[in-house]
């Protein structure tokens, strides 16, 4: 880098520490466990912190967990040196958490579940269950389709947080 393009970093950093309020464009660099993301700016400045709602605590939230090395916006929160996600050009999941109800979903499936319950068990637990039955009269469950409809559960669904 040449004595010009230093320069031009150092002021470029010089100004955006003395604007209160600066919306940027940033290249995420790892998700972190707390609501938070790791991010790079494009003149070379990195935060490992950047928030990706307005305050970092556990609770109800809706998040948009964006997709590693993807561009997101970020702001400045009052002139400090925290930073906070505006938008994100490509996510990798939705997650929303209100009290002890998640929703989430990404690209291995959805995610409804309310405690430890999930809406995969509640299918698969009555999938096996009509499974068993045995029918004196007339025809039994077809578990050709019952195992069927357990596999598209399966792949729409899927457990765990």
């Amino acid at each position: 880098m040449n004595t010009t393009e230093q320069a031009k970093a150092q002021l470029q950093k010089f100004v955006r520490g003395l604007t209160p309020h600066t919306m940027t464009i940033a290249t995420v660099t790892a998700i972190n466990a707390d609501d938070t993301i790791s991010i790079e700016f494009p003149e070379g400045g990195t935060v490992d912190d950047c928030r990706l709602k307005s305050i970092v605590k556990d609770g109800d939230k809706i998040l948009l967990i964006p997709k590693v090395d993807s561009k997101v916006i970020v702001g400045r929160l009052d002139g400090s040196d925290e930073f906070v996600v505006i938008s994100v050009h490509e996510i990798t999941e939705v997650v929303e958490i209100i009290g002890t109800t998640r929703y989430s979903h990404n690209d291995s499936g959805f995610l409804i579940q309310k405690g430890t319950d999930t809406l995969r068990d509640v299918f698969e637990l009555i999938i096996e269950a009509v499974m068993q039955i045995v029918v004196i009269q007339g025809n039994n469950p077809d578990r050709i389709k019952l195992q069927q409809a357990l596999i598209k559960a399966k792949n729409i669904l899927r457990n765990g947080s």
